[in-house]
Order: structure tokens, then sequence, then C-alpha cells
């Protein structure tokens, strides 16, 4: 998918989350859709952030990677 490609400046979310982000190293909508919640929260984010990540990824149609697996001590 081609979004996935493009920078996540061209995402429409706060300047200071997009700072945040390229802070951590992320740079591409594949990086971020590879990020949990709880990833985000790790880096900095708070709640409000993060939501406005998910509706801004699912008005193109992607959603951040699930917690589910992270909080299971079994898989790792």
């Amino acid at each position: 998918m081609e979004a996935l490609k493009n920078n996540i400046n061209t995402l429409s979310i706060n300047k200071n989350v997009i700072e945040v982000l390229n802070n951590n190293g992320i740079e591409t909508v594949k990086d971020l859709c590879k990020c949990s919640r709880m990833d985000l929260v790790d880096k900095g984010l708070e709640n409000s952030q993060i939501k406005d990540i998910i509706i801004t990824l699912q008005l193109k149609g992607l959603d951040l990677r699930p917690n589910h697996a992270k909080k299971n001590v079994l898989i790792d």
C-alpha cells in the first residue's frame, strides 16, 4: 500500500506529536503502524494524542498494532 511509504509529516496530526515520533525513530506511516498504543505511551505520548493518531490512520484504512500480544508474558 502506497500510504505506508509516506512520511508521517504527511499525516494531519499535531506537529508536537510528529516531533515526538521523529525523535523516537518513527519516520514513515509503516513505522507508526508497527507501534502499539502501549509503545506510543512508552515514547511519551498522551492518550488524547494517541487517539488522534488512531483516528487519522483509520481514515486512511490503517491501524496501530494491537496490544494484546505484548501483555502476554508467556509469548515472550
